[in-house]
Parts: structure tokens; C-alpha cells; sequence
């Protein structure tokens, strides 16, 4: 079956979505716009007619009466129009806030079905979900919500005037159209090098991180202490003039065309309109003829021209085009199921440590030619905690994301009370972890805990927050656990790294009050004091009872007393890291070994040795 051409393939996506989000106000809309076009052609034919009439009157041989009945009639269609064009202003308003709550909904599905994050973390489409959301602040997006409606007005009363036209001549009709179609084609082409302008998209995206890290608040401090403003400005000048060189060099190559059609179809009009002129003078076009052929004529033009209805509505239905692909390239349905198949589990699961059993686990990101991880040996055991160290880029948090199912192993297998965490979510609601960079939500204290219980009430938040020290966090703050986490809210306030790290951690350990079995840590007391650290530990240490915990850290004196230690490395002839050495504190250091000399190396710090 032939592809459909892309600009009428996004004009479906866009009416499936239109047709999903308001149907019963899409056919007012299309009513309206359809009396609209009526209006407009009998303003043509019934100006015509008056000033016929006009014009027999003064030549002594017209009835007055005809004069104001043609003249009522023109005053009604006149009117009629711009009522018409306010009902529907109204109900297009309705129409409109619909498709973009639709919009928001594909785009919120889309970043959130997917069970596991590979597509989403792409640079493609990071970028695509990016440009997806930034439209909703575009005014050419959003009066492309509502386009449609002006352009089926347009396109319909055209074919009013292409009928009138035909009646005097069919084949003036049909050059004309011709003509104003060829416009039509080269200029969408045109057009269409404005919209895609595919390749310049990392370029913009690259543009667009410039701009907003030299005004961005994070980004603040640095930017004055290192001058980095006009460093940020010089490039973001330079990408914004890469980029427009690029897009002027397809502007110039596809105009071309455009000036050509412009050329033929000011021919033909010159050609259609000398016809009319002859016809005139020959007596077979009457006044009231003449002044509706020339307004239809002049109405063809529709078929020609790009308004700001037809380019805001090309603009939607293309960023609404990207983000139905990234859907497809995800395995998302379009339109989106009203519910995900994949979602945690409706009741929460049972309170007792798991079991992790990982064989032959192998895996490595999309790009690189050589595997993170390459079978890989791990098994811990109800109840057990288990360390695991190694070199920067050894994979430790690689496997953290892999035992939550967040990337799906290339080989073997990882099993969490006998469940595959990459499709099964109640063997990811086993699991309570701490990232290195861990959610930092801009809401309450007691939200912020409660987020690891995914917003399940009935749990004792309070009990987590003081086994993870929290607790004194939040006495501290001025509203206690009603107090917003940010600053940038009124009566809210910043945390400093250490205090968000205990709210992280008390928020895991409140997703263990929920049924979580195993606590996964990566890194988790990089922001700590050491006495904060040992604390922590006691504290993690304390829940053996009641979940498995793997600690994932480069600090080892923080793993002397977990039950295991696992060592990541890449031994001679492997191409991925795997477990090359396992065994308690006191076995690891009397085998001297890599975790020996990586510990000595640390403590040799404490020492003054280094």
C-alpha cells in the first residue's frame, strides 16, 4: 500500500487527536466553519446581484424593490460572517483547551509508560520529549490548535468561488486552480523546510541548554565568579548562526520553485482576467458577472496561499507528528490506552526481605562497542547485605539501574524473589533505592517521604524519618513536615546536601515500611560526615531483619561490617566488568587483593601517608 504523503499523514494524527479529545465540539466547529464559507460565497453573489441592480436602475430599466432585496441579502451574508467567525471563536476556545489537555496527557504517557527508560534517555528522545513540551509555550503551536478550522473555512469557500468561476468558463477554472495548487506544493515545501529542519535539531537543543544554564539560578553562582557569561553567550551566538546558516541554505534551494509558480500563476491570472475583460466588452458578462467572477477569481487564491491559520496548523501537526514516532519507536500506542498494562502492583507486597539472584548478567548502553557489565555472578540472600565497590566505570551503578528493570539486560538473567524486575512490577516495588542523583521534590517534608511509598497512605513515615536521622531535619524546619523543600516557594526553605541525603534515605526506608525487600543504596553518604556516615550505617545495618541491602559506595570504610563484599573489575581478556573477588571485610584484605590495595590506598589518606 503507497505512504501517504507526510503532510496529509500528519494532518490525520492531528484529527485523531482533535477527535479523541472533543468530538461533539470538533462537529460544532466544522459546522460553523462551513456556514462561515456559505456566508462568504453569498457575499460574492449577492454583491454582484446588487450592484446589477444598481446599475439597472440608473439605466431606467430595473425595479427598486430588486435593489433593496439584493442589498438586504448582502447585508446579511456581510454580517453573518463575522458572527459566525465569534460563535466559533467560543466554542474553538473549548475546543482548543481539550486538545492541548490531550496533548499533555500523550506527552505525560509517553514519558512515563515506558517500563523501561532506554528510549526516554536517548539522546533522540530526550530531545523529542524536550521539543514536545517546550511547544506548549510556542503561540505558533498553540494557534495551530484551532488553524484547522479557518483553513476547512478557506478551502470551502473556495470551491464556492471555483464553481462560480466554472459556470462562466470551466476551463479558466481549471488553469487557475492548476496554478494556484503548483503555488500551493512549492510553497508547502518551502514551508516544510521551516518546520522539519530535522537535522538542526540537536543544534537548537545544544542552543537552547546555553541559554538557559547562563539565566538559569542553578547555574548562578558559576556563571559570575567564572565569568562565564559572555563564554555562554559567544556560543549560543555561534550555534544560532551554525543553525540559520544551514536553514538559509535550504530556504534559498527550496524558494526557487516558489518565485517559478509565482511567475506562472501571475501568467494565468494575466491571461484569465484578459478573457474576462473581452467577454465584458463583448457583452456576454453583465455588471452583476462582472463583480462576482472578479471577487471569485480573486477567492481562488486560497488554494495558493499560506496564512498564518495553514502555517500554525502544519507547526502542530508536525511537533504532534514527532512525538506519535517516539511513541511508535517506544511501542506506545496512538491514540493512549486510558490505562498502562505496566504499573505498580495495586496492592503492596509482602514485608520480608528478597532474595536477588543475577546470572550471566550482560549489558551494555546503546554507542559502545565493548558491555558494561559482562556475565555477571551475584546472589544476595534474604536478609543479607551485600557492598558493592570497584573503580569509577566499573558498572555499580549500571547494576543498581538494571535490578530496578530500568534497562533491559542484553544476556542472562536477574531474578527478585524469583521475579524479572524488567517486566514484572511487583518485582520492582520490591525495591527501595537511593541514586546518586535521587528525587528532590519541591513539596512538603512528609510528601517527600511518602513519595517512596508511591503515595500509598497509612504509613509510618515518622518511624523512617528517624531511623534514616531525618527526623531532626525536619524538627528543624519551620512548619515541620508541612514544609516545602524549596525556596523558590513561599514559606518554603533549601536543605543542604547532607539533609536532603536523610530525606532520601527516609524516604526508602519508608518504601520499606511499605513492603519494599531489599534497600539499595548508591552512594549514599557522599554529602555525610563520618560520624553521620557511621550512623547511617548502624542505621541501615538495624534493618537486616526486615530487608536485604546492597550498598553501592567508593568510600570502604564504609563496608567493613556489611555481611559481603563484592568487587567489580575487568579481568585480563574479558571486555565488561564482573565480580572478581567476594568475601567479608577481614577475607578481602588477607587475600590482598584489588579491594586490599584500594583499601589501603583510602586509609593511607586518613594516615598522612599520600
Amino acid at each position: 500500500m503507497p505512504r501517504l504523503p507526510r503532510s496529509i499523514s500528519r494532518l490525520l494524527i492531528h484529527l485523531r487527536l482533535l477527535w479523541r479529545a472533543a468530538p461533539l465540539h470538533a462537529l460544532i466547529c466544522l459546522a460553523l466553519a462551513t456556514l462561515h464559507a456559505v456566508a462568504a460565497v453569498a457575499a460574492m453573489i449577492s454583491s454582484g446581484r446588487l450592484i446589477g441592480a444598481l446599475a439597472e436602475v440608473v439605466g431606467g430599466s430595473g425595479d427598486p424593490a430588486a435593489v433593496w432585496g439584493w442589498l438586504t441579502a448582502t447585508a446579511a451574508a456581510l454580517v453573518a460572517g463575522p458572527l459566525l467567525a465569534a460563535i466559533s471563536g467560543g466554542v474553538e476556545e473549548v475546543t482548543g483547551a481539550r486538545y492541548l489537555s490531550a496533548y499533555q496527557d500523550l506527552l505525560l504517557d509517553t514519558a512515563t509508560a515506558p517500563y523501561s527508560i532506554t528510549g526516554i534517555r536517548s539522546p533522540a528522545g530526550a530531545q523529542t520529549l524536550e521539543q514536545a513540551a517546550g511547544v506548549l509555550q510556542h503561540w505558533l503551536f498553540l494557534r495551530g490548535v484551532g488553524g484547522l478550522w479557518g483553513v476547512i473555512s478557506s478551502r470551502l469557500s473556495g470551491i464556492g468561488a471555483l464553481v462560480i468561476v466554472a459556470g462562466w468558463h470551466w476551463w479558466i477554472a481549471v488553469i487557475l486552480l492548476v496554478g494556484w495548487l503548483i503555488l500551493s506544493r512549492t510553497t508547502a515545501r518551502w514551508r516544510s523546510v521551516l518546520m522539519d529542519d530535522a537535522g538542526a535539531i540537536p543544534l537548537r537543543h545544544r542552543a537552547a541548554y546555553l541559554y538557559r544554564a547562563v539565566s538559569d539560578r542553578a547555574s548562578a553562582k558559576e556563571v559570575r565568579l567564572f565569568g562565564l557569561a559572555e563564554w555562554f553567550v559567544d556560543a549560543f551566538v555561534a550555534l544560532r548562526r551554525q543553525i540559520m546558516v544551514g536553514v538559509a541554505a535550504d530556504r534559498r534551494r527550496t524558494v526557487r520553485g516558489t518565485v517559478g509558480s509565482l511567475i506562472l500563476l501571475l501568467l494565468l491570472n494575466a491571461g484569465a482576467f484578459g478573457v474576462l475583460i473581452f467577454d465584458v466588452g463583448g457583452g456576454k458578462v453583465t455588471v452583476a458577472s462582472l463583480v462576482t467572477l472578479v471577487q471569485a477569481m480573486l477567492a481562488l487564491s486560497v488554494f495558493g496561499r499560506q496564512e498564518d491559520d495553514e502555517t500554525s496548523l502544519d507547526r502542530t501537526a508536525t511537533e504532534l507528528s514527532r512525538l506519535v514516532d517516539l511513541r511508535t519507536s517506544l511501542g506506545l500506542p496512538f491514540p493512549a490506552r486510558a490505562q498502562a498494562t505496566l504499573r505498580s502492583p495495586s496492592s503492596p507486597p509482602e514485608p520480608k526481605p528478597a532474595r536477588i539472584e543475577i546470572r550471566g548478567l550482560t549489558f551494555g548502553y546503546p554507542g559502545r562497542d565493548s558491555p558494561v557489565l559482562e556475565e555477571l555472578e551475584l546472589i544476595i540472600e534474604p536478609g543479607e547485605c551485600v557492598a558493592v565497590v570497584g573503580p569509577n566505570g566499573a558498572g555499580k551503578s549500571t547494576l543498581l539501574g538494571l535490578l530496578c528493570g530500568l534497562w533491559p539486560a542484553a544476556a542472562g538473567t536477574i531474578r527478585i524473589d524469583g521475579r524479572d524486575p524488567a517486566t514484572d512490577p511487583v518485582a520492582r516495588s520490591r525495591i527501595a533505592p537511593i541514586f546518586q542523583q535521587f528525587l528532590r521534590l519541591p513539596l512538603s517534608a512528609a510528601e517527600n517521604l511518602l513519595a517512596g511509598n508511591r503515595w500509598q497512605s497509612g504509613t509510618d513515615w515518622a518511624r523512617a524519618a528517624a531511623q534514616a536521622g531525618a527526623d531532626t531535619v525536619i524538627k528543624e524546619l519551620p512548619d515541620g513536615p508541612g514544609t516545602v523543600l524549596s525556596a523558590e516557594f513561599a514559606g518554603g526553605t533549601n536543605l543542604s546536601g547532607g539533609q536532603w541525603q536523610r530525606i532520601a534515605l527516609a524516604r526508602a526506608l519508608t518504601a520499606i515500611e511499605a513492603g519494599a525487600g531489599l534497600l539499595a543504596l548508591d552512594e549514599p553518604t557522599a554529602a555525610l560526615d563520618v560520624r553521620a556516615e557511621v550512623a547511617l550505617f548502624e542505621s541501615v545495618l538495624d534493618h537486616r531483619r526486615r530487608c536485604s541491602t546492597l550498598l553501592i559506595t567508593h568510600r570502604l570504610s564504609s563496608v567493613r561490617h556489611a555481611d559481603r563484599i563484592a568487587v567489580l573489575g575487568t579481568p585480563p581478556g574479558a571486555s565488561g566488568a564482573r565480580v572478581i573477588e567476594s568475601g567479608s571485610h577481614r577475607d578481602l584484605i588477607r587475600l590482598g587483593g584489588s579491594y586490599a590495595r584500594m583499601f589501603e590506598l583510602q586509609a593511607a589518606r586518613f594516615r598522612g601517608e599520600l
